[in-house]
């Protein structure tokens, strides 16, 4: 592998252009395979979180809710105190959408995003 595409793949590149045929209020998100990825929230209200979800297809993934320990439910992902969710060594079936929602104390929701995950990987064709 040359140079150039060793740098390009160990930079997570991030892309807010929705594509034919996808909700077009999620962020698109490329990662590069076998790398780690960190999903960041922007607009992330840090003042009076007492719960944020991340959930990926819909299925439950991490979560963090005040006075309460981290849960995650695999090894697959880390979830920090200030909503990013880390995904590691990423593989091509990690792929898809994935939502993060953030309460308040009194359960009010503050926000909600969506990022559609796209994996990046080496070529299978010969040069």
């Amino acid at each position: 592998m040359n140079l150039a595409c060793e740098i390009l793949a160990s930079f997570l590149l991030i892309f807010t252009v929705p594509t034919k045929g996808e909700d077009p209020e999620s962020i698109v998100v490329w990662g590069a395979l076998d790398h780690d990825l960190n999903l960041d929230i922007p607009g992330f209200p840090r003042s009076d979180s007492g719960d944020i979800k991340w959930n990926r297809n819909k299925n439950k993934i991490a979560r963090i809710k005040k006075d309460m320990p981290l849960h995650n439910e695999t090894d697959k992902y880390d979830m920090f105190t200030n909503g990013t969710l880390k995904i590691k060594t990423l593989m091509r079936n990690d792929s898809g959408l994935y939502e993060v929602e953030v309460y308040d104390s009194n359960g009010v929701n503050l926000l909600s995003k969506k990022f559609d995950l796209k994996i990046q990987g080496k070529s299978l064709t010969p040069k």
